[in-house]
């Protein structure tokens, strides 16, 4: 018996083994396509790189990796407390920690999920590897030259106006600009936190595609490609690039807003244009049309929707107060929210009807409706 149990084990080790290589193998093949555009990116960017010289900023993005460690600890452990409490409290189990862990193992032992995970990180992060080359050689490849026509027909679309000051009452309250500030950076939180859970999904439905394939496109074409065809700088630099004063009221809002509570904004802004003008070193790129911050936040909205009513309506929610913060601080003209909206529509929506026909064969298989199943969080 002995002998014949320790025969066996081998080959129930090497039948997981192929289980395991098989699942990665077809994942590797339902996620070709994303795959694709991560390495077009790549050698856009290579070639980008090499003609312009332009790099990274890596200084810049171990700030910002810092924060989100920092970020996701405090979330992880929020949540495992959380998890925790809910067992012992709600559910009344004998064992929390032990159902707690054993939960734990099951989520980062799914063969499945761990498949997803790698394909779908492997190309994202590639992707935005590129894309950090690709944006700061946007104003070297074409310099900034439509700031003017923008701001004129921002005033033309808001009946003579520039949208800041119809929200004067926003501008005037260092409070609200605070408040706004904070939601703005907490946009790229969110921002890493979608793309982070879309990637780690157990269940690889044509909408998690939609979703990839969507914010790759939006980066590109909106990002690199639109952002070069219309170059601007945005409202901050306005003046500083020599264009006048039309919003020197504004930054001065700002500024004064700054002495009472930190406009975060400001100082970045700075470093940006230090970047800009070679007064220090590095900078991840200046570009203001279209915007990507409300694109993106556009791009959750509609994934969202489709997730769960309520997650629909906090991240329109959330994208309307994008849109406004990227306004009245100085980051962009209305009409590059509107640009950067329209676009993450349209592309979400071709990308929806382009999966309808040719979706990767897993992603076809799978219906939409395991999204709206119940489940546990350690489980979504």
């Amino acid at each position: 018996m002995e002998n014949s149990a320790a025969a066996s084990s081998p080959l129930t080790g090497t039948a997981v083994g192929r289980v395991l290589l098989g699942t990665l193998a077809a994942a590797f093949w339902r996620h070709r396509l994303l795959h694709g555009m991560a390495v077009a990116a790549l050698l856009l960017a290579s070639a980008v790189g090499w003609h312009t010289g332009n790099m990274p900023d890596f200084g810049v993005l171990k700030e910002y990796a810092q924060y989100l460690f920092i970020a996701f600890w405090i979330s992880g452990s929020a949540l495992a407390l959380g998890t925790l409490f809910h067992l012992a409290l709600v559910k009344r189990d004998t064992e929390p920690l032990h159902t707690f862990l054993k939960s734990l193992g099951k989520f980062f032992g799914d063969a499945e999920r761990i498949a997803n995970s790698l394909n779908g990180l492997v190309a994202s992060l590639a992707f935005i590897s590129a894309f950090g080359v690709l944006k700061g050689a946007i104003a070297i490849l074409s310099p900034f030259a439509w700031d003017k026509a923008l701001a004129h027909a921002d005033r033309i679309l808001h009946f003579g106006r520039a949208p800041d000051e119809w929200l004067w009452f926003i501008v005037q309250s260092p409070l609200a600009l605070r408040m706004l500030n904070i939601a703005y950076n907490f946009w790229f939180i969110v921002l890493v936190t979608m793309v982070f859970t879309v990637c780690i999904a157990r269940q690889d439905t044509r909408l998690r595609h939609q979703f990839l394939m969507s914010f790759m496109l939006i980066w590109t074409l909106g990002g690199f490609f639109l952002a070069m065809g219309l170059s601007s700088a945005g409202p901050c630099f306005y003046e500083r690039l020599g264009l006048g004063g039309d919003f020197h009221p504004l930054m001065q809002a700002l500024a004064a807003a700054d002495h009472i509570y930190p406009i975060w904004a400001l100082s970045t802004q700075d470093m940006l244009w230090g970047g800009y003008t070679g007064a220090t070193n590095g900078g991840v790129g200046i570009s203001a049309f279209p915007s990507l911050h409300v694109a993106m936040a556009v791009l959750f909205a509609l994934y969202a929707t489709r997730r769960s009513r309520l997650a629909g309506v906090l991240m329109w929610t959330f994208a309307a107060i994008i849109m406004v913060g990227s306004v009245v601080l100085g980051w962009h003209y209305a009409l590059d929210g509107y640009a950067g909206a329209l676009i993450a529509t349209v592309i979400w929506k071709a990308c929806g009807s382009f999966l309808v026909r040719f979706a990767p064969d897993r992603a076809a298989a799978e219906s939409d409706r395991s999204f709206s199943a119940a489940t546990s969080p350690l489980q979504t």
